[in-house]
């Protein structure tokens, strides 16, 4: 017997989308209708495992002329995209913000050895071929129906990994995730997102360095990332400010020719990039926000390739192989104090010390086999030599001062947000009294219109009783006269 089976619609997106630069087996809109199939049980049952905020996103189409613009400024070996005004890293926060993935817990980690399992043979995996069909999760998943057990649970992540968060080259799914699937009530205590920002950095070299056809990784957190950071064929927000996660506060993109982006970039502004989130105080008050800043707040590094220092004792490290020498020297002055700045942050809670005022510098010296550890305090900023030769030595003195000013800035930040939060509310408090009086004027006219009637048919009465009383004159009129005329 010849098995026949349907042809997905998966299968029919990635028809779509093999236009352009580059094709991709992502589809956002297949996990959308299938989010929209979900019943309350099972939207409950996927929350659970902390994948809820996926569930609000909307259908986005992908705007490629925008990211392969993005692409083509990405570094390998920076693990950055390199922009006119300076360099840019994509961060945890940005996932978190972005995506509502948790990005600090256990790691998302796929084993070599990891030993075959039922589950995988129940997906139709072999030990010589570990993958699985989207469109066969998907067939799955229609068998299921709206019942919400563990099996739905697995099939719905699968499929999620497969259209949205991991999408590969080839439209399948490795069936390893279901290792890390078996225990259901360990799911949300994983880094999902810390393992989407790692999926999409290697996409992204894989593409510069191999030039391949096909892209996975989860492009539209990327696309949006690039709304959220650089003001460049950005649509408009939506209404809602204070929307969570960030991906669903962004109307749909609109459509710019490859040239126009190409110049945009060309000609882009420092003015127009974002270089850090800020947070709104909604967004202090998620817990998967919490903890990554509470992480922060203990140095623990964001991510391998935004971070090139750690403390060690009273010592700042720089790993050499976390930086290019090289690049280092061609930077500009500019780009150095960004830099400086945004490691300053990163490191400012573990140098409370005032005694012990640790410096930051880079120079060319620094051997390639060992760390270089700056144990000697500087109290003045060194500009870089304006020799192509010379070396580029930069200090960065953490002063107490600094810190102070810092503070004050934070909680003058909070307090802006508190008063536009204030006015917001008392926004939406006078809108609601605009749409009640406009609701009164409504009643009111339709209670006038009824008095109206009313008085019509008060009208009409009076001048039927009139009728009724001289027709009854009249008859007693003639009563009275026939009861003469018979006398």
């Amino acid at each position: 017997m010849k098995r026949t089976t349907r042809k997905s619609s998966i299968g029919l997106e990635e028809e779509r989308s093999s236009v352009g630069n580059f094709s991709t087996r992502f589809s956002l809109p297949s996990f959308v209708r299938r989010v929209e199939k979900l019943t309350d049980d099972q939207r409950t049952a996927i929350k659970k495992m902390g994948f809820g905020h996926l569930l609000e996103m909307p259908t986005q189409t992908l705007n490629k002329n925008l990211l392969v613009e993005l692409m083509e400024r990405w570094s390998c070996e920076k693990h950055a995209f390199i922009l006119l005004p300076g360099e840019i890293v994509i961060t945890l926060m940005d996932v978190a913000l972005i995506l509502g993935l948790r990005v600090k817990g256990d790691s998302v980690v796929l084993k070599e050895d990891e030993p075959f399992s039922d589950l995988e043979k129940e997906y139709g995996a072999t030990i010589a071929n570990r993958k699985i069909a989207v469109s066969s999760i998907e067939n799955k998943l229609e068998s299921i129906g709206e019942i919400a057990n563990d099996d739905f649970v697995r099939a719905f992540l699968l499929f999620t990994f497969g259209t949205f968060l991991f999408p590969t080259a080839n439209g399948k799914v490795d069936s390893r995730y279901l290792s890390l699937l078996k225990d259901l009530d360990n799911v949300h205590q994983m880094a999902w997102g810390a393992a989407v920002l790692e999926d999409i950095i290697k996409w992204l070299s894989k593409r510069k360095e191999m030039n391949v056809q096909y892209v996975g990784s989860c492009l539209i957190f990327l696309q949006i990332w690039s709304y959220e950071h650089i003001d460049i064929a950005r649509p408009s927000l939506l209404d809602c400010y204070l929307t969570f996660p960030r991906a669903c506060r962004w109307e749909n993109c609109r459509s710019h020719q490859r040239k126009w982006i190409t110049t945009q970039f060309k000609e882009l502004q420092e003015n127009q990039i974002t270089w850090e989130l800020q947070l709104t105080s909604k967004e202090l008050e998620i817990d998967i926000i919490k903890e990554l800043l509470a992480a922060q707040n203990g140095s623990k590094p964001e991510h391998p390739s935004s971070i090139i220092s750690t403390i060690d004792g009273d010592n700042l490290i720089i790993s050499p192989h976390m930086m290019d020498k090289q690049a280092v020297k061609n930077r500009s002055e500019r780009e150095v104090v960004r830099e400086g700045h945004r490691i300053q942050e990163n490191n400012l809670e573990r140098l409370r010390a005032p005694e012990n005022v640790e410096v930051l510098t880079y120079a060319t010296g620094c051997p390639s086999s060992s760390s270089c550890v700056l144990d000697e305090p500087k109290e003045q900023l060194q500009h870089p030599s304006t020799s192509k030769n010379s070396s580029i030595n930069f200090t960065i003195s953490v002063e107490d001062d600094l810190k102070t000013r810092y503070q004050l800035l934070e909680e003058q930040n909070m307090k802006l947000m508190e008063e536009i939060d204030k006015l917001r509310s008392e926004n939406n408090l006078l809108r609601d009294q605009l749409l009640s009086s406009q609701q009164l004027e409504g009643q009111i006219i339709g209670l006038n219109k009824e008095v109206n009637d009313l008085k019509r048919d008060n009208g009409h009465l009076r001048f039927s009783s009139n009728n009724l009383v001289s027709r009854l004159e009249r008859l007693i009129l003639d009563e009275d006269i026939n009861a003469t005329g018979e006398m």
